[in-house]
């Protein structure tokens, strides 16, 4: 199967180039990049034939099966639609597009073309969400009563750069990221409607409207919280799901899950194995030190697997691990929410 990669950025080198190359059968044929030295130097880091500074002319000469688009999502229809017009399967990272809008014009070309979609909601598919899954299927937690996610982070250098292309997002920095946590609730809880939203800006750096969001969120038979900074000490993305039995915390920085069992003892899985409460601190002590290569490696294997599992839906005709109308659902969301603020800020 032959793979063009659009954009040539840090997601495109750190996550979705690195995984395509581990995946058996699958050649990238290509890079483009509107920048067309950004897409020699991808080409030339990862012993790509051909780079492109053009969509249109990579389209032209190469034949493709896919594409992989990894640019800012303001541009995620024209060059998704260009491509399935030509074809192409798309992969498409988050987010999804820029509006809902776009969204139902990308989702009516895939279906008029045939040409399958798939969008990056690659949290999902990381080992501690699916060990967290595993967990709740089995009962261990009882029913599900609520779900918070916790993505609290310093200023960043996408946040610190006052031209980055998130800041013309609705909800700046936020419009960008908020996707994880209303998918993750989405996939545990069932998202209903948004219920309530609260934005305020706490730091002094005047290109941004908002620094600190808070949401609460309708579920089918529960509710779900969202809490997002930029003015956090250190990064802390975490979530803590809540239910009749016990409490999971999913840590994704160490990354490791915490199980509270109701009068019972609290076990510690650094994603498979499971080590008793008595153990938590020495072996935070023991990952401490290497915590950021665990957390490179474990990061990165999101996108690994949803890349793998979208080929092979193209190659079994199946149905992609998240559908272009999955994706949709979390932009009606990410509309709303950013509608009831945008007239307070």
């Amino acid at each position: 199967m032959k793979v063009g990669v659009i954009g040539c950025g840090k997601i495109a080198k750190s996550a979705h180039i690195p995984a395509l190359l581990k995946i058996e059968g699958i050649e990238i044929a290509a890079v483009c990049d509107n920048n067309e030295l950004e897409a020699k130097k991808a080409a030339k880091i990862f012993n790509i034939d051909r780079s492109y500074g053009d969509l249109t002319e990579m389209l032209e000469k190469e034949e493709l099966d896919m594409v992989d688009i990894c640019t800012p999502p303001q541009t995620h229809a024209p060059l998704s639609i260009q491509a399935m017009e030509t074809g192409c399967h798309v992969l498409l990272e988050k987010p999804f597009a820029s509006s809902v809008k776009e969204a139902d014009k990308i989702i009516t070309i895939s279906k008029k073309s045939g040409a399958k979609l798939c969008v990056v909601h690659n949290y999902l598919f990381m080992p501690v969400v699916m060990k967290a899954k595993s967990v709740i299927e089995k009962g261990d937690i009882g029913d599900l009563l609520s779900m918070n996610v916790n993505f609290l982070d310093r200023q960043d250098v996408e946040f610190m750069n006052k031209n980055h292309w998130c800041h013309n997002l609705p909800g700046g920095r936020f419009g960008e990221n908020i996707i994880h946590p209303l998918y993750l609730i989405d996939d545990f809880l069932d998202i209903i409607d948004v219920i309530a939203v609260q934005a305020k800006k706490i730091g002094n750096c005047d290109w941004v409207a908002i620094d600190e969001l808070r949401v609460l969120l309708d579920t089918k038979n529960s509710m779900g919280t969202i809490s997002l900074s930029t003015n956090a000490p250190k990064t802390e993305n975490t979530v803590n799901i809540y239910g009749t039995k016990g409490v999971l915390h999913i840590d994704f920085e160490l990354p490791g899950i915490l199980f509270h069992k109701a009068k019972k003892n609290t076990f510690f899985y650094p994603v498979n194995d499971y080590i008793s409460l008595s153990f938590r601190l020495l072996a935070n002590a023991i990952l401490a030190l290497p915590k950021w290569v665990i957390s490179k490696k474990y990061v990165q294997s999101g996108h690994y697997y949803i890349i793998q599992k979208f080929i092979e839906s193209i190659r079994d005709e199946k149905e992609p691990p998240v559908t272009g109308e999955k994706a949709k659902k979390m932009m009606v969301f990410q509309e709303k929410i950013f509608d009831q603020i945008k007239d307070t800020v």
